[in-house]
């Protein structure tokens, strides 16, 4: 079993055993004040025992210098003072080696800092002129946004006196649907046959032109025109009977014939309007009119984007 220490009671270990000459009892180096891994003196006393240390006469004459020799110190006391002047140097070298440790140490911190203030430097520049080059930016689009804008009402504008012109070009022409094609026909005479259904009497001087895409007509006179019109208009059940054709009688539709703009603008309000239940779509002298029903004010629609005016955005999106 493991010896106490007589001091403090606690297992010793052989490492850290040191043993009394006389009492033979077993101390800590730590509890006798012995540094460690220093060498036990070789007639070392403990300070507790009753017959040792303790005990010792006060006059010692065994170690007191005779008067007049040289004082010569024992082999004991030479061995501690040489084992703590090793164990202070060699403390003063770990200092001397952190000190320098720490040295470096600050003079790496410090070039650190600088590094980083001047980063923090720089990116406050660039911060600084992003910041720059967003607000020019932002003013440039500003600027390109409202040309944009004067330049699309100019590009619409332009289209509408476009569209109107090529408009006025047709104000002599008109539509005819629902008469079937057949071999070896004669458009000019079922042009004429026609006209002479709604009773607004026509000869070949009065047709400058017709062709068969679905039946295109154009008229020498814009008068000749508007009577064919009216009286389409008020003739609602003209009909292919009587025409001579091999096919079953069909309605006949006459029409203003518009631009392809327009026509896109008729057909689209027509739709919407059958929807919501608007009750007149029309068109007059190639225009396209709309009104909710009698009484209520007509509306003129130039383009697509005046039906959300008219009917909502929400109605155009049905």
């Amino acid at each position: 079993m493991a010896p106490k220490c007589n001091a403090c009671g606690k297992f010793l270990s052989a490492a850290d055993k040191v043993t009394c000459t006389k009492c033979s009892g077993t101390h800590h180096r730590a509890c006798v004040t012995m540094p460690q891994g220093s060498q036990t003196p070789a007639a070392w006393l403990c300070p507790s025992g009753q017959s040792c240390k303790a005990s010792l006469p006060r006059a010692n004459t065994d170690g007191t210098p005779i008067k007049g020799q040289p004082h010569t110190s024992s082999s004991t006391d030479s061995a501690v003072d040489t084992a703590d002047v090793n164990l202070i140097q060699k403390f003063r070298e770990e200092v001397k080696k952190a000190s320098e440790e720490c040295k470096i140490w600050r003079e790496e911190v410090a070039d650190i800092r600088s590094i980083m203030n001047s980063m923090a430097d720089r990116l406050e520049k660039l911060e600084k002129r992003v910041e720059d080059i967003e607000q020019l930016r932002s003013s440039a689009v500003g600027v390109e946004g409202e040309a944009n804008k004067a330049l699309e009402v100019a590009v619409f504008q332009l289209k509408c006196e476009l569209d109107e012109r090529d408009q006025e070009l047709l104000l002599n022409n008109v539509d005819i649907a629902g008469i079937p094609e057949e071999d070896n026909e004669s458009v000019q005479h079922l042009v004429l046959a026609c006209a002479t259904k709604l009773g607004v009497p026509l000869d070949d001087r009065d047709i400058v032109s017709c062709r068969r895409v679905g039946l295109q007509v154009r008229l020498a006179r814009r008068s000749t025109r508007d009577q064919l019109i009216k009286a389409a208009r008020v003739r609602r059940g003209l009909n292919t009977e009587g025409l001579g054709l091999r096919a079953p009688p069909r309605l006949i539709y006459l029409n203003e014939r518009l631009t392809r703009t327009n026509r896109q603008i008729f057909n689209k309000a027509r739709e919407i309007a059958k929807k919501l239940s608007w009750r007149f779509v029309w068109t007059r002298e190639g225009q396209v009119f709309i009104r909710r029903d009698h009484g209520a004010p007509a509306s003129r629609i130039r383009s697509c984007g005046e039906l959300e005016r008219v009917f909502g955005k929400e109605a155009v999106c049905l």
